[in-house]
């Protein structure tokens, strides 16, 4: 059994273990895992992620990369930080509205990218470097535009949400594992298109078939965007106006 010992503050520490020592000294660094797991990831999917597959991948034993993380969630925190690390964030003095275009454009493009990062960042607090300089940059073009900081957090939280909820039902529809299915839209458009008279009942829906089908997820997204910023646009005329 690995030996217990106390650190300085006086709580328990687990020495690491043979196997995990082992590792280290065969020069298995943190992030030659953290490219291993992001390999596996985009091959296999988070599901299928795990320290043994990740350990075989990397050729030592599973204790071995407790070495590095304490267990497979700090694991998972770290990837979804290494892929936040690959996004582009936009300078301080651009515009308020080109600031939030560049940052969901960067969202879209680098989770869109990675198989199952929009779950990952969705189940992962943004602890990591990279995710909270990400968070600090929304927050700081919303301070800048003129909200004072409660509401300037929570616009910057809301507008990570949208994002979050928009790539991740398109990535769902471009997962492997749906592969062959028809997008929820396109759907929807064949399944009113084959309703005949019985498309009385949904008379909002009339015509509306072939505009479902050629829906594209991107400018769906854009147009979502689109109307959010210009919400947000409203919201800081408000606010300038004299009281």
């Amino acid at each position: 059994m690995p030996k217990v010992t106390p650190n300085a503050g006086g709580k328990p520490v687990r020495a690491p273990t043979a196997a995990a020592s082992a590792g280290s000294r065969a020069g298995l660094a943190r992030d030659q895992l953290v490219d291993a797991a992001l390999d596996l990831l985009q091959e296999a999917g988070l599901d299928s992620l795990s320290t043994r597959r990740l350990a075989e991948r990397l050729g030592v034993k599973s204790p071995a990369l407790y070495w590095h993380v304490r267990n497979k969630d700090e694991l998972l925190g770290l990837l979804a930080d290494a892929i936040c690390a690959r996004m582009v964030l936009p300078a301080a003095n651009r515009p308020f509205r080109v600031r939030l275009e560049e940052i969901a454009s960067e969202y879209r493009r680098v989770l869109i990218a990675h198989r199952d990062a929009p779950r990952l960042f969705a189940e992962q607090a943004p602890i990591g470097p990279h995710r909270i300089k990400l968070y600090d940059v929304a927050v700081g073009a919303f301070l800048d535009a003129g909200l004072a900081p409660p509401e300037a957090v929570a616009m910057a939280t809301f507008y990570r949400n949208f994002l979050l909820g928009m790539i991740a039902e398109e990535a769902r529809q471009l997962s492997p594992a749906r592969k062959g299915e028809l997008r929820p839209t396109v759907a929807l458009g064949a399944e009113l298109s084959h309703l005949g008279d019985e498309l009385r009942h949904y008379p909002n829906l009339r015509g509306a078939a072939e505009l479902l089908t050629n829906i594209e997820p991107e400018k769906l997204f854009r147009l979502g965007l689109k109307v959010l910023l210009d919400g947000m646009n409203c919201r800081l005329a408000e606010l300038r106006q004299p009281r």
